[in-house]
């Protein structure tokens, strides 16, 4: 990614975040750009106003996760699925495609965690975590993820414990992360990440 583009999803999704709320969103690239799908060139924030988790048939769900999903009603995304769906059709409309989700973290690491893997869409290769637990020293990892359908969504039938830990299995593997940009952009970026989020960066020719 960008360097401007790093620093525009930090500062708004910082502002999210004074604001008690939760980010989500999508990242978007052209196809035949270079590095595409791994690359993004633009990033869509959902309405955080929007996010469904605490609807009477995601709220449970969420409860049988863990009793950190139990003390924390902000723990968690459920996208409005009319925002989704125009969010979608718009990017599809301009000619460019949708190549990985990402989302904030409020009080955990950029950890890649059980309930993440489980939520997310297998149809996308990667998925950036933003965590703001330090929101003074923000952390950015991307994470690669296979997985298929057979273990997509959570249910209020689950018994689960600790679904905020880090996902183990082999199935999910930290990316690097490259920033490319003009000087300025890379040392501003360099100076907000914390150091275990600070990308390699390339200053533009």
């Amino acid at each position: 990614m960008s360097a401007e583009l790093c620093l525009g999803l930090l500062r708004r999704a910082a502002r999210i975040h004074r604001a008690g709320l939760k980010s989500y969103g999508l990242l978007v690239a052209e196809p035949g750009t270079a590095g595409y799908p791994i690359t993004a060139a633009e990033a869509v924030f959902l309405d955080p106003r929007k996010n469904r988790r605490n609807d009477p048939g995601h709220r449970a769900a969420f409860r049988a996760q863990g009793e950190y999903f139990r003390q924390y009603d902000d723990a968690g995304f459920v996208a409005d699925p009319a925002e989704l769906v125009a969010v979608w059709r718009a990017v599809e409309d301009s000619g460019r495609q949708v190549v990985a989700p990402f989302h904030s973290h409020r009080r955990q690491p950029a950890n890649f965690s059980l309930i993440d893997y489980r939520l997310h869409n297998p149809a996308f290769g990667w998925h950036l975590i933003i965590s703001l637990r330090d929101p003074r020293h923000p952390v950015l990892q991307p994470f690669r993820v296979h997985k298929d359908l057979s273990d997509f969504g959570i249910s209020d039938q689950d018994a689960c414990q600790g679904s905020e830990l880090a996902y183990q299995g082999p199935e999910v593997q930290p990316l690097a992360r490259v920033a490319r940009g003009a000087h300025q952009a890379i040392r501003q970026l360099t100076s907000t990440l914390a150091p275990a989020g600070r990308p390699k960066t390339t200053t533009a020719a």
